[in-house]
């Protein structure tokens, strides 16, 4: 049985090696450039700040999924909380069915807890799953363009 659930930073990150591996093969750019290499540091730092929330996906105590999102005043916007999609990731062998479609939904509605004024998520155009959000009341809102320089 596939599980949702709010937990703390450090125990998702000693335990989400696999997964991160897996995800940055999947979709981070320049691979001979950029190394998998996150700052287990910074992120502890804004969770004991209460900046940063993390989300998982389980199956029988599994990870199989996870959701970051940073919560904080927006820069351009000192007085509007807006909640930033840092990384949302199903392993490949859990996709079936509704499960990436239920744990979107499910991190959305647990985001909106915090009472942002704004949600943004982050969609590669390799795994493009902007129809799920628009389903869900997203509407397309900017394109990014990178430049790994080597």
């Amino acid at each position: 049985m596939v599980t949702f659930q709010k937990e703390d930073f450090k125990q998702v990150f000693s335990e989400a090696t696999e997964l991160l591996r897996k995800h940055y093969a999947e979709v981070a750019e320049r691979q001979d450039v950029i190394a998998l290499d996150p700052d287990e540091a910074r992120y502890q730092k804004l969770f004991d700040m209460d900046m940063l929330e993390i989300h998982t996906a389980r199956e029988d105590g599994k990870l199989i999924g996870y959701s970051a999102w940073f919560v904080v005043m927006n820069m351009h916007y000192k007085t509007s909380l807006t909640a930033s999609s840092d990384v949302i990731y199903i392993d490949p062998a859990h996709r079936k069915g509704m499960v990436g479609a239920r744990f979107i939904k499910w991190t959305l509605q647990e985001i909106k807890k915090r009472k942002p004024q704004r949600i943004l998520f982050h969609v590669k155009p390799t795994v493009d799953f902007g129809p799920i959000l628009e389903r869900l009341g997203a509407k397309y809102f900017e394109k990014i363009y990178s430049l790994v320089l080597d």
